[in-house]
């Protein structure tokens, strides 16, 4: 058994002969370290341990004490110092050592200020202070508590914070367009923007948006100039009158996603957009950003044009597609009712291998109302922690909630889920600059509001790489990689990930 003082002439042995023991011909090597322990306390053979399994065993009892100061090789213990790879001492925390030769000894720490020690606040507090000649004084260190520690490892980096400024000035505020209710001014802009023509044949389309607003504009004049300065500033439905429209049954439930439009007997309509040149962002305040006279991000990592791979998602080795920092899933979930794409089974999906994606990163995982509590297990078993959930407000073409949706076994789905999912600890986002509440209109089959892809370059950054699992044609874009099996052949521009891919069908060629 050894007693507190027993350890104080090995303390010492440390502090003074560390650098030797450390360096060349003994080089941490523990029976080498005994030997010089043993010269070193000649005179006081009271704290010499007799053998060396005795003097492991001294260690052992030091590093307890010490709070680990002695750091090894390997892990240090009495069976491994008779194995093969014998651990060697590598480094010695000197700091550690010096506040318990202290108070070993029985003498306080040294204080200031009148022997009242105040507390740093923080590590900058420190580096300030006029410091000494010698090494940072004890005094100080002592002064560092573990919290003040903590706080300094999580403290966001200059880069994280920029980077969240930047992220805010880059997001501009739009004025959103209001809608126009005046029937008579929706007449008077169909009757001088849309060409009867055009659509009364059923093979023919209507006219760009461009188009539209320049006949206005030719023919603005005969237009009174309250209605033509209207057009420039809100929204106007235009009512199409096809040959076999019939007024009487009123508006289409379905609108402008009508699969039957061309024969569909009620009342459809033209969006006609403002073109208020205010609206239009400059080109300055699209660059908007925050720097330090050098670009401080990943910025100058160059986004790259949009890339996809037309493949079977449950098929495709996620490994060679490289880690991403967000992915967004469409899954083609099965709802049980008649879709116009191919479904995955529940299993299937609770089966990609979407650990090879992420190691730190944010998710986000459409659900329908069927496959909400499938997609919350899901991201648990993916090894994600569930943050968040986003919801997407269904409009209709009149900016009205749907009331008549294709979707639903009980009631008509006016809205959509997204499930929003953390791994680690990505504090690099940007927080709290979007709400999570979409409301726009709807689109194509499955088609998803673009206000989501903005959602999240601003979350990651534009610069950073994103992945959309499920997606289509319509969903490609600068900055992202698509997979699914409703794209059109592959393009990729990363050159690993082109590497990699075109190794892979060489090795799997159907």
């Amino acid at each position: 058994m050894h007693t507190l003082n027993s350890f104080e002439l090995f303390t010492d042995f440390l502090l003074t002969q560390g650098d030797e023991i450390l360096s060349s011909p003994i080089s941490g090597e523990i029976w080498k370290i005994r030997g010089v322990f043993h010269e070193f306390c000649k005179d006081d053979t009271y704290h010499i341990p007799t053998t060396y399994t005795d003097f492991i065993e001294y260690l052992q009892l030091f590093q307890d004490l010490s709070g680990r100061s002695l750091h090894f090789s390997a892990e240090f213990s009495l069976l491994s110092i008779h194995s093969i790879n014998r651990p060697i001492l590598t480094w010695i925390n000197c700091i550690s050592l010096r506040i318990l030769h202290h108070r070993l000894l029985g003498k306080p720490l040294p204080v200031e200020d009148n022997d009242k020690r105040k507390e740093a606040s923080s590590l900058f507090d420190l580096i300030t202070e006029k410091q000494s000649e010698g090494p940072l004084e004890l005094a100080k260190v002592a002064r560092l508590l573990p919290r003040v520690l903590t706080n300094f490892i999580h403290k966001s980096s200059a880069k994280i914070i920029l980077g969240k400024e930047r992220a805010k000035l880059t997001t501009l505020n739009i004025p959103f367009p209001q809608v126009c209710n005046d029937s008579k001014h929706a007449l008077m802009l169909a009757s001088s923007g849309l060409n009867k023509r055009e659509y009364a044949s059923t093979s023919k389309q209507l006219a760009p948006e461009h188009v539209v607003h320049q006949r206005l504009h030719q023919s603005r004049n005969m237009l009174p100039v309250g209605i033509y300065q209207c057009s420039l500033n809100k929204i106007h439905f235009l009512p199409i009158y096809y040959n076999h429209t019939d007024v009487n049954l009123g508006d289409c439930s379905y609108l402008d996603t009508c699969h039957k439009m061309k024969t569909c007997r009620y009342l459809h309509y033209y969006t006609l957009n403002p073109t208020k040149p205010n609206l239009v962002l400059k080109q300055e305040e699209k660059r908007l950003d925050y720097t330090l006279g050098q670009c401080f991000t990943d910025s100058f990592r160059a986004i790259t044009p949009p890339q996809w791979i037309n493949c079977d998602v449950r098929y495709l080795p996620f490994s060679i597609l490289g880690k991403f920092a967000a992915i967004i899933s469409d899954p083609a979930w099965d709802i049980h009712m008649s879709l116009p794409y191919g479904t995955c089974k529940d299993d299937e999906l609770l089966q990609l291998p979407m650990h090879e994606l992420q190691d730190e990163g944010i998710i986000m995982l459409w659900v329908t109302g069927r496959s909400i509590e499938i997609g919350r297990k899901a991201l648990l078993k993916w090894g994600y922690q569930i943050s968040d959930e986003m919801i997407w407000i269904k409009l209709n073409q009149l900016r009205r909630t749907i009331v008549t949706g294709r979707t639903g076994h009980w009631l008509n789905h006016s809205k959509e889920h997204l499930l929003v999912g953390l791994k680690g600890d990505p504090s690099w986002l940007n927080l709290r600059i979007d709400t999570d509440v979409v409301v726009s209109n709807t689109r194509e089959t499955s088609r998803k509001p673009d206000e989501f892809y903005d959602i999240i370059e601003r979350l990651v950054g534009t610069h950073a790489r994103k992945l959309e699992i499920f997606g289509r044609t319509h969903n490609t874009r600068p900055g992202w990689l698509t997979i699914g099996n409703q794209l059109q052949g592959v393009s990729l521009h990363e050159p690993e990930v082109k590497y990699n891919y075109d190794m892979y069908r060489s090795q799997n060629p159907n």
